[in-house]
């Protein structure tokens, strides 16, 4: 436990997912509360003809944990399912005497709404007819400007701290500003600035919760200037532009949604080093100043009971030494100093004559 010692954990996260098999009717609206960060599957079921087919079944499976949801079509054909988590997804359109219809690996991220249509050709329900990747990754729904990172952006992209907070200035039209204090109180990160707008009152949303400090500048503690590792980020939206009032937020809206469980187990080990070894001297430093930062954890997921319920878990340190320069006046200035004032007990400092 030596090696911890002067170490800060920096995440410390745990997370228990429940799958539930449900049905749902075209016509039920979907919970507001869960909109920010589940995902919406909709569209229309129809015949070669065009006509709507009512009373047609769409599941939907999510291929990492076996999420199963089903919907039936309306009397326009028209169905949703709405509540689903970040992943990719089979889904298959089905109806008495027509062939079953299979759409595979449709991606969902944060809060998208994807449109995936159906039209059945007639014969055995038995027959079915595979549909790789035809799914529209545009969103056709919302008129809200995104940007969306994902989980390989936020892995594979270098990290000066692994805070997935400082990806945001990927998005168009945002600005990275340094802190104006940088002590607890206000918080120690960077803050942003989108569209020119003020640096404060952007809505930093993880897991549908707002995670933005008591001022409302940027998210994390406030102590460590940090916010949950990328390790335990599944992927993050950054919302510019007219999105939708259920967020209220001034300008953006940064939209994180942690990992899941899945039936496999997966898990990943990390270090991450900084030291004046691999440093240059600074031209205005009479010698190398000592550094270094070392940043390492892991995290792991899998199957509590397959299909049904998950674990995730993940953990952070961060260990740095790090020195600056302190200037101090030398003797003969001390000296100097000393005979140009002189200490009147009346008057206070004045000039020595």
């Amino acid at each position: 436990m030596d090696y911890l010692k002067g170490c800060r954990v920096i995440t410390t996260s745990a997370f228990i997912t429940l799958i539930m098999v449900s049905v749902i009717p075209a016509g039920a609206p979907a919970r507001l509360h869960a909109q920010a960060v589940r995902a919406t599957i909709l569209g229309t079921v129809k015949d070669a003809t065009g006509a709507a087919l009512p009373g047609a079944t769409v599941e939907v499976k999510n291929v990492a944990t076996g999420l199963v949801q089903h919907a039936i079509a309306d009397a326009q054909g028209r169905y949703t399912a709405p509540e689903l988590i970040v992943g990719t997804y089979e889904i298959t359109g089905s109806l008495q005497g027509f062939r079953t219809v299979v759409q595979q690996n449709v991606a969902l991220g944060v809060g998208a709404q994807r449109v995936v249509d159906f039209n059945l050709q007639i014969g055995q329900l038995e027959e079915s007819i595979t549909v790789q990747s035809q799914v529209v990754q545009v969103d056709l729904v919302s008129s809200a400007v995104r940007t969306t990172i994902d989980q390989k952006q936020i892995s594979e992209l270098p990290l000066n701290g692994r805070n997935y907070a400082q990806l945001i200035t990927m998005a168009p039209g945002v600005q990275s500003l340094p802190g104006t204090n940088n002590g607890s109180l206000f918080g120690r990160q960077n803050l942003v600035s989108v569209s020119g707008a003020r640096p404060q009152g952007q809505a930093y949303l993880l897991d549908n919760t707002n995670v933005a400090n008591f001022w409302n500048r940027a998210a994390g503690s406030g102590v460590l200037g940090t916010t949950l590792g990328v390790d335990a980020i599944a992927e993050f939206t950054v919302l510019t532009g007219t999105y939708s009032a259920q967020f209220g937020a001034n300008g953006a809206v940064i939209n994180a949604v942690t990992k899941s469980g899945t039936n496999q187990m997966h898990g990943s080990v990390f270090e991450y080093v900084r030291h004046s070894r691999f440093d240059s001297r600074n031209f205005f430093d009479p010698a190398k100043l000592p550094f270094k930062q070392n940043q390492f954890g892991g995290s792991a997921g899998g199957p509590i009971t397959s299909d049904k319920a998950f674990f995730f878990l993940a953990l952070a340190y961060r260990c740095n030494t790090t020195s600056a320069p302190v200037f101090l006046p030398t003797r003969e200035l001390w000296s100097r100093s000393s005979r140009v004032l002189r200490r009147r007990p009346a008057d206070g400092w004045s000039r020595a004559s």
